[in-house]
């Protein structure tokens, strides 16, 4: 109904301009030497309304036409970058599958059209890293450094893996030391720096980055604790050459780690491995040591190598073994002590019930070669070579 009496009245007024018109139509006149143009005014009215209206249609068709190519600009790039994602992803993939020439090959058409190629400059690193192609693996990442700069740990990182992989610990080490001087406690570099030093055996450098490894939190107290214990026994074990080096080495460790029994385990065994038999001072320094240790835990390898040392007052040692009886239970490495104490006094029968109490708990080669000696030694031929064999079995 509203919309009817609208149109009524713009009917109605039309009707009333136009007969106004008719009655008063006027004329317009445009003069530009040496032309004159007359014309009524409701037709330059209208044909005005006509120029601003075609006027109107022209500009906003122009800017139509810029929407419509700004989208088709869009949809080109949009097509071309998912294609170049296609390939970039179909790359990785084949990468993870292991087919090495197939990704660098899709990695590196990805990176003609990519925004951001680092990743297919990595990819094809490693593959080409992959199928021995050291020359194209190194310039595929001399590309990623210029592309992207600011990536230098992403870059680095996978540097260090393609040459640990190599086992060029040196180079890999030096890499990735680079990197830990402008990122301290980067947890992946050291991960990997840890590597590196674990597989070149290199257990000094390990050491000195342990506290940034648990800063980090690379490693839990507990776990920094064991990493910390075993690097030390891994030092003693294989960085001293010579008797003095060794015992430097052990004083230069941590005063908690000195009293540790795997670690005093570990140092006197290089001790017995590098001491000359006249050592006296040697062996009485060791015997102090696993003395000291076995107050503070029970280490086996420590009551073994005991009962193996060349003591001048056994019985004094019995009563020391006896005392660690006491306080630890009949252990079979105590009991195997005991039994060898024994024979060297000559206490036959101590030392008979001694092996016996041992192998009672179970096989032990050392307990039957040492009863099997002792039963020869006291003329049971018959009883030692049956105990040599029960050793061997």
């Amino acid at each position: 109904m509203r919309r009817l009496i609208i149109f009524l009245l713009f009917l109605l007024a039309s009707v009333w301009f136009g007969l106004k018109v008719m009655r008063h139509p006027g004329y317009v006149f445009v003069v530009y030497q040496p032309w004159m143009v007359q014309m009524p005014f409701w037709f330059a009215a209208l044909a005005t309304f006509l120029f601003l209206l075609l006027f109107y249609f022209v500009v906003t068709s122009f800017d139509r036409i810029q929407l419509w190519w700004m989208r088709f600009k869009h949809w080109l790039q949009f097509r071309r970058e998912h294609r170049a994602y296609s390939k970039t992803r179909h790359g990785l993939t084949t990468l993870i599958e292991g087919r090495w020439k197939k990704a660098e090959k899709l990695l590196l058409a990805g990176t003609n059209q990519s925004v951001e190629p680092l990743m297919n400059y990595l990819g094809a690193a490693r593959a080409a890293h992959e199928q021995g192609a050291y020359d194209r693996r190194d310039m595929y990442l001399q590309k990623a450094y210029h592309i992207a700069p600011d990536a230098d740990i992403a870059i680095g990182m996978t540097q260090a893996e393609l040459e640990l992989s190599q086992e060029h610990y040196e180079k890999a080490a030096a890499t990735l030391n680079q990197l830990l001087k402008q990122f301290p406690r980067h947890p992946g570099v050291l991960r990997l720096l840890e590597k590196v030093y674990v597989r070149s055996a290199h257990w000094k450098n390990l050491q000195n980055i342990l506290p940034a490894m648990r800063k980090a939190r690379v490693l839990t107290p507990e776990q920094y604790d064991q990493f910390e214990k075993n690097v030390a026994c891994e030092i003693l074990r294989t960085d001293g050459k010579t008797l003095e080096a060794v015992q430097q080495a052990y004083d230069a460790l941590p005063r908690h780690l000195r009293k540790n029994p795997d670690v005093i385990c570990a140092y006197v065994q290089r001790l017995i491995e590098l001491k000359r038999p006249s050592d006296a001072a040697v062996n009485a320094d060791i015997e102090e040591l696993i003395r000291k240790a076995l107050k503070v835990g029970y280490q086996a390898e420590l009551v073994a190598i005991y009962g193996t040392l060349p003591f001048t007052d056994v019985n004094k040692q019995l009563v020391i073994v006896g005392a660690w009886q006491k306080m630890y239970g009949p252990k079979p490495e105590i009991l195997l002590t005991l039994g060898r104490l024994c024979s060297r006094v000559q206490l036959w029968g101590k030392a008979k019930d001694y092996f016996e109490k041992c192998l009672a708990q179970g096989k032990n080669p050392g307990a039957s070669l040492e009863y099997g000696q002792l039963l020869e030694e006291l003329g049971e031929q018959n009883a030692a070579l049956q105990m040599y064999r029960d050793g061997l079995v």
